[in-house]
């Protein structure tokens, strides 16, 4: 619950002129994404570990590449749309 609350609180802060317009419709279309901090979605060896959400396989359609240098998290309450990872390497 915590950590939910924490990426609401990331979320919230962005304001539109901070809002990305490569989210893509599929995921959210922007209303529900943004940049989290390092270390609240991390590779690991059986997927990509979200803070508060569990663990992706890497087959999962919801794990996209982001187009920044960030990790994005996109989600409504409790439900987890999507997640923008880095690239590698970032």
């Amino acid at each position: 619950m915590r950590t939910a609350i924490v990426i609401a609180a990331s979320l919230a802060c962005l304001g539109s002129a901070s809002a990305h317009d490569w989210y893509e419709l599929g995921c959210c279309g922007g209303s529900h994404c943004g940049p989290v901090a390092d270390g609240v979605v991390v590779e690991r060896k059986d997927g990509v570990s979200v803070q508060g959400f569990g663990t992706l396989s890497y087959s999962d359609p919801r794990l996209r590449w982001s187009r920044d240098d960030r990790d994005h998290v996109c989600s409504v309450g409790d439900k987890l749309l999507c997640v923008y990872r880095k690239p590698k390497g970032m």
